[in-house]
């Protein structure tokens, strides 16, 4: 296995870093644009998919750090529960949506979508870093 230059891994914890810092920042701001366009229920269902968006970056981070760090063939079981565990709850969020109508799908999946939009985001930013050196 190769090392990562010391550089990388600076590089690559500031991209994670401000991966986080985006989508907490994009949630607010969404949730308040939500509310002016359409209602208070959109605004919730944006609210929740972008809380949700969160939550599996989160995990997404965790999982790849304990994946990253496992020295072993051998995996915590924990580390799957924390990899399948937002696919289960997406799928029982969405049921709860569908079946009960209790928030705009329309808005959970826009929030859901910010992880997509902070990736596309720090992508921008890094090209700029990488065109300023």
């Amino acid at each position: 296995m190769t090392e990562i230059p010391p550089r990388e891994l600076e590089l690559l914890a500031g991209a994670e870093r401000r991966l986080g810092r985006t989508i907490l920042f994009l949630v607010p701001v969404g949730t308040a644009v939500a509310a002016w366009r359409w209602d208070g229920g959109m605004a919730l269902a944006f609210a929740f998919g972008g809380a949700l968006a969160y939550l599996n970056y989160r995990w997404i981070v965790a999982v790849v750090d304990t994946l990253m760090r496992a020295q072993s063939a051998r995996i915590p079981r924990r580390t799957y529960a924390k990899l399948f565990l937002p696919i289960v709850l997406l799928v029982l969020f969405l049921y709860v949506i569908f079946s009960r109508s209790l928030l705009s799908l329309a808005g959970v999946v826009a929030g859901l979508l910010l992880l997509v939009v902070a990736v596309f985001v720090e992508a921008l930013y890094e090209i700029g870093l990488a065109v300023r050196r």
